[in-house]
């Protein structure tokens, strides 16, 4: 690992580190400006990088040179389920749920099983949790800036500038199944790429998140489902603050932006700033963002969804589920007390002969009622985003009120409140720009992030993924093959 110490000036530093300036919330963020310069080629060294020679919240700038996987160990070995607990095999974890997954077989050698897999836990995660420390640049150096199997924690922490990096989605070596959460049981695994938690000051830019080649269907199959082993892209909860997250692209992933993540965490009202502009999703189920409390400012971003994909299949309630004790795939989802303005977004779902595509992929809520729309565009048209989101509120409201009568409990507040369009203004926070030109946002897809793209505007690969040009096959939607999965082997 080599390190040199750097006296960058403000305007020096911010313009060799990055391809763009700060719009937004985090536009307060400067990182490790004035530092020391770290150039890691494995995950020890990125490691010690953070600790900056026993001053970890010095400030300092990291460049990735090399590809970094977590579950490589410091002695070269890689890290497996049964490696760090002998004895446990997930296999046998599933076979402990009979009746089609419903019901835990309460024996003593399935308690044992479960008693190993949460020995797991913790083991996993001091190998996959990685600790960022305040004032860091982390930058990837080329193309080999590969990160795997890796969590990054921004916690408790101020400035941090994260750019230019390849992440794959780290995978749960001992993910848990509940049977009775919502209307087909689900699984629950750890680890986002990113976790910001209690932070501010955080800029998250020109990356490419994905679940690379532990796609959904590698993982084993149980209960008629694939189990899942990703959980989401970035979560930004627990009171963090002023964050911008731009120029990212999020491909083939199920959850990818968590904005808040309890509906009793009162004490995030005045926290959760954060901008999300120049992005492109594209086969990415929900939460783009799902968003609690939060102040959320969406423009400028890319959609892409269908109902027939293979893999990553998006699927809402108007086309497909027929109850509200289901999770639906949704763009935007606006839960308690959040405040959401969208602007200039190009949304696009497509569907086929079986499975139509519905309006109501645009917004869902979880009980928000404050969202408002400017110059969007749905499948290439006009649209009225702001009479989706007033629609399924007020259907939240109705089937709360229906549960209620049914079994009982407390009213929320938001049953009584009121749909309004009335958002806050980001001009109070800070000066941007919006793209008004919907096809300049559409050629995102060609641009983002910057480093996937030699910028030749004949070249095939990159074109725009255009609705009116998409053929859908007679047999899209037929199942893949079962594939078996080397996680845990």
């Amino acid at each position: 690992m080599k390190f040199t110490k750097l006296n960058f000036n403000l305007f020096t530093a911010i313009a060799a580190v990055s391809a763009s300036s700060i719009v937004g919330f985090g536009q307060n963020a400067t990182g490790g400006i004035g530092g020391d310069e770290y150039h890691v080629n494995t995950y020890k060294e990125f490691r010690d990088a953070l600790n900056n020679n026993g001053n970890p919240n010095g400030p300092k700038i990291i460049y990735i040179d090399s590809p970094i996987n977590g579950r490589i160990l410091d002695d070269g070995t890689v890290m497996t389920a049964e490696g760090l607990v002998p004895g446990f095999n997930f296999q046998k974890y599933i076979d402990c749920f009979i009746d089609d997954g419903y019901t835990w077989s309460n024996t003593e050698e399935c308690n044992k099983i479960e008693e190993l897999r949460k020995q797991g836990v913790p083991l996993q995660g001091k190998q996959t949790n990685v600790n960022i420390t305040p004032n860091t640049i982390i930058i990837g150096n080329d193309d080999d800036a590969i990160i795997e199997e890796v969590n990054f924690q921004v916690k408790n922490i101020s400035n941090v500038i994260i750019k230019n990096l390849y992440m794959e989605s780290p995978n749960d070596l001992f993910p848990y199944w509940e049977p009775n959460d919502g209307a087909q049981g689900t699984w629950f695994p750890e680890y986002d790429s990113i976790t910001i938690r209690n932070s501010t000051n955080v800029w998250i830019d020109n990356c490419y998140f994905t679940n690379g080649k532990k796609t959904v269907d590698k993982a084993p199959l149980a209960f008629g489902r694939y189990v899942e082993l990703h959980d989401g892209v970035i979560d930004i909860v627990v009171q963090s603050d002023d964050i911008t997250i731009s120029n990212n692209r999020f491909e083939n992933h199920k959850k990818a932006l968590l904005i808040g993540n309890s509906d009793s965490r009162t004490t995030d009202r005045d926290s959760l700033k954060v901008t999300i502009h120049n992005n492109v999703f594209i086969n990415c189920n929900e939460r783009l963002p799902r968003v609690r409390y939060g102040r959320v400012h969406i423009f400028n971003n890319y959609y892409y969804a269908e109902t027939f994909n293979p893999v990553y299949k998006s699927l809402t309630v108007d086309n497909y589920y027929h109850s509200d004790n289901v999770f639906p795939c949704y763009f935007i989802g606006i839960g308690v007390e959040s405040n959401i303005l969208s602007e200039y977004n190009s949304f696009n779902y497509i569907g086929d002969d079986k499975i139509l595509p519905a309006d109501d992929i645009l917004v869902y809520s979880y009980g928000g009622y404050i969202f408002h729309d400017n110059g969007s565009e749905f499948n290439g048209q006009s649209y009225d985003l702001d009479a989706v989101a007033k629609k399924s509120f007020e259907l939240k409201v109705k089937n709360k009120l229906d549960q209620i009568n049914v079994s009982g409990g407390k009213i929320p507040f938001w049953v009584n409140a009121t749909f309004t369009s009335e958002t806050f203004e980001p001009t109070e926070f800070y000066n941007y720009n919006a793209m008004k030109n919907l096809d300049d946002v559409n050629d995102l897809i060609n641009k983002v992030p910057f480093w996937m793209f030699d910028n030749e505007s004949d070249d095939e690969t990159n074109e725009i993924i255009n609705v009116s040009d998409i053929e859908v096959e007679d047999d899209q939607d037929s199942e893949n093959e079962e594939v078996t999965s080397t996680l845990f082997n």
